[in-house]
């Protein structure tokens, strides 16, 4: 199973790679933008002719931005920052970070220093844009300098990618706070957040993977994080291989009471769900008023019809039939 986690759970599984593992916070940003570089390659294959502009905020988002940047341009890319807040305003890990791509020359361009003509020509003349303006760290509207950057960057009709979470959204609840970044690969860092797959703002992820940043598995503790998403591999388990000399009374009898007049449809797809399970077997339990409609419905379902009300429901007298019927029976739905 994935583990999906909210913005104060993951928070609290990197203190606890930090504090009880010993992985030091730098260590854990310079992971996240070697993932981002990785996926990258593997989206793009030759990244050596393309120019990225890297959007960065203050927080951890953007320090995870400025990795990145420096990262690709180790590797001879052109790559430049888009900085929205001042650099002397950094604080922490997104600050070292802004130094050491300086020291690199990395040209880190203060967006509050520059005018709209300057951001539309970077704009117009990149190939990639990547998004690490906020993450998981919004907690209210977008406005200001963060709204205008948005918006270029949604028109800019670039391809877009989104560190952890698209800008612009509630990490936790998958609302959209005001303007959003709608990118065409996101890029989440570690686990899921719930905002991937809650609606409106699962829409608008694009392409959803997830990067390891090699947090130690001890340090997430899975028994206390409540939302999972279910793989195929959790569910193999439970369709084990048929052996050759089986048949369908091998596996399993289910009775389906279901339906009603103009509803029969409802009981028809609840004995295909019980047959796509791989039951061997399906009896389908109808009012008398559905056989005939039914009857061939999906073609290896049988049926039994039972009494019914004027209006086309079970009447009480079907309860013998429905329980005679019960008898034998693996399932009940």
């Amino acid at each position: 199973m994935k583990i999906v986690s909210t913005a104060k759970e993951m928070q609290e599984i990197d203190e606890r790679a930090i504090i009880d593992y010993g992985v030091p916070s730098l260590e854990l940003m310079e992971n996240a933008g070697q993932g981002i570089v990785d996926a990258l390659t593997r989206r793009f294959h030759d990244l050596s002719t393309k120019r990225i502009l890297v959007f960065c905020g203050k927080g951890n988002n953007g320090g995870d931005g400025l990795v990145t940047a420096r990262l690709l341009s180790n590797t001879g890319i052109d790559v430049k920052v888009i900085l929205l807040e001042k650099q002397t305003d950094l604080k922490n890990d997104a600050a070292v970070n802004a130094d050491l791509a300086s020291k690199q020359g990395i040209r880190i361009i203060e967006l509050i220093k520059v005018s709209g003509h300057i951001l539309d020509y970077h704009l117009r003349s990149c190939d990639i844009i990547i998004d690490a303006l906020f993450g998981t760290g919004l907690t209210r509207p977008v406005s200001g300098v963060y709204e205008q950057a948005i918006e270029k960057i949604n028109q800019a009709g670039k391809f877009v990618i989104a560190v952890d979470l698209p800008s612009g959204v509630d990490s936790d609840t998958g609302q959209l706070m005001g303007p959003h970044v709608r990118p065409n690969l996101t890029l989440a860092l570690a686990l899921l957040k719930r905002s991937h797959l809650l609606y409106p703002a699962a829409e608008i992820m694009g392409e959803l993977k997830t990067v390891d940043i090699k947090i130690p598995p001890e340090a997430i503790d899975s028994q206390s994080l409540k939302v999972h998403v279910t793989e195929e591999a959790d569910l193999r388990p439970w369709f084990p291989k048929r052996s050759a000399d089986s048949h369908k009374g091998t596996y399993g009898h289910v009775l389906v009471i279901a339906g009603s007049k103009g509803k029969g449809g409802a009981a028809a797809l609840t004995a295909l769900a019980a047959l796509r399970t791989g039951c061997g077997l399906v009896t389908l339990a109808i009012p008398e008023s559905c056989q005939k409609a039914l009857e061939f419905c999906p073609l290896e379902v049988m049926t039994v019809s039972a009494s019914e009300t004027d209006s086309g429901s079970f009447a009480l007298s079907a309860k013998e039939t429905l329980l005679n019927n019960c008898k034998g029976k693996s399932a009940v739905a």
